[in-house]
């Protein structure tokens, strides 16, 4: 039963960075309906064997944040926006403790890692078969996204999938399968930046950053193989650029421009407008959930809307959350806490954009974060005869070697 449950976890992690490109009629997104199937046998799985993995203090404060959240239904001035809210962040806590119990295993993150760059494929395809076919996405600037997906939302999905394609990459042993893994891991690199590109998004400029710093940084991959990436990326790239949009490569030009006058594409003016929000109700917060209404929009922050909808006490606890997140990052047990620290701080670039304080990935990854980290440097040991968990240090050194 255990088995099914963490393979059923590692089929939604599939779906989660595709899942508003398909419904499932009345039940909503396909991803929620995986969801019931995984808490299905979440719940089964435990009953059979009668525990339950102890909570981390990161579990204990994402729901003090959550209740709080639900707290604010009481002074909302849209209470059925804030209760939409709470639904949503019940069925994300519950997701959080279920991936918390399955990956228990440094090889069960690796497939739940394995299985978020197939998903984020789904969205490169998409992507690219719209710009073949003309579909755009924002027709009065003529960007592309996939299916259903917002143009900005897709560029931060596949920013954070990048280093972790990089480090399936390296981490692969040899073998057929591991083989085929590694094109696919390093085919990632390439077609994800590509789709990056035809989103037209300005914040890809500036988020990808992290990525190239680590890449050059990181002393757990061998000079020679850095350059190889670099080379491959160079080449590829230069290949596809002549097939980006010219009105696409003005608008990133544009970046620069955009800085110094203050605009952002108007998003500072909607910052200023959520920090007004917040003077009004600066320890309450003015709801969860009702910070669109009343500002006409999203705030296209995630710190900016935490703070306006959660006043101070729902901020610190999500600060709180953070530093924890990234104090765990920074001391996971194996040496490899450049990755994760890398995919927070692209995630913290793409959310000074987008308000993505109530999905999935946002707290899915934070969750990553701490379980890769709950990980003894016992567990990171191979577990059996051509199985090479990701997060070995040891291993990594010896093929370096």
């Amino acid at each position: 039963m255990r088995k099914l449950t963490i393979w059923f976890a590692v089929i939604l992690i599939f779906i989660v960075p595709w899942e508003d490109s398909i419904s499932v009629t009345s039940l909503g997104s396909l991803a929620r309906v995986m969801g019931l199937v995984v808490a299905a046998f979440w719940v089964a799985t435990m009953l059979l064997e009668g525990r339950f993995r102890k909570p981390h203090l990161f579990h204990v404060l994402v729901l003090a944040f959550f209740l709080w959240n639900f707290i604010s239904v009481f002074w909302s001035p849209d209470s059925e926006s804030t209760i939409q809210r709470i639904k949503t962040y019940s069925q994300i806590f519950l997701l959080m403790l279920i991936f918390w119990e399955a990956f228990q295993k440094p090889e069960n993150l690796l497939a739940g890692l394995q299985a978020y760059i197939f998903g984020a494929y789904v969205l490169i395809g998409s992507t690219i078969y719209n710009y073949i076919n003309g579909n755009v996405s924002v027709a009065y600037e003529g960007r592309y996204s996939a299916t259903g997906v917002n143009a900005v939302d897709l560029t931060l999905i596949l920013m954070m999938g990048l280093p972790v394609a990089m480090q399936l990459f390296f981490a692969a042993g040899q073998g057929k399968k591991e083989t085929l893994l590694k094109t696919i891991n390093l085919a990632y690199l390439p077609l994800s930046i590509f789709s990056i590109l035809l989103t037209g998004s300005r914040t890809s400029l500036i988020a990808i950053l992290p990525f190239g710093i680590y890449l050059a940084m990181t002393r757990q991959i061998k000079f020679d193989r850095k350059i190889l990436v670099f080379v491959i990326l160079l080449v590829v790239l230069a290949g596809m650029l002549p097939f980006i949009p010219q009105n696409i490569t003005a608008r990133l030009g544009t970046l620069g421009a955009s800085i110094e006058a203050g605009d952002l594409g108007g998003r500072v003016a909607l910052w200023w407008q959520a920090i007004l929000v917040f003077s009004k109700h600066s320890l309450l917060g003015l709801g969860s959930g009702t910070l669109d209404s009343a500002i006409g929009s999203a705030a296209h922050n995630t710190f900016v809307s935490v703070m306006a909808e959660t006043g101070f006490i729902g901020f610190m606890l999500f600060f709180t959350i953070l530093a924890i997140v990234f104090f765990q990052a920074m001391n996971i047990p194996n040496g490899n806490s450049g990755l994760w620290v890398v995919i927070l701080l692209t995630w913290v670039i793409g959310v000074c954009s987008l308000s993505w304080e109530f999905r999935k990935l946002t707290w899915l990854f934070l969750n990553f974060i701490v379980i890769e980290g709950s990980f003894t440097l016992e567990q990171l040991n191979p577990v059996s005869k051509g199985i090479r968990p990701l997060f070995n240090e040891a291993a990594v050194k010896a093929e370096a070697g």
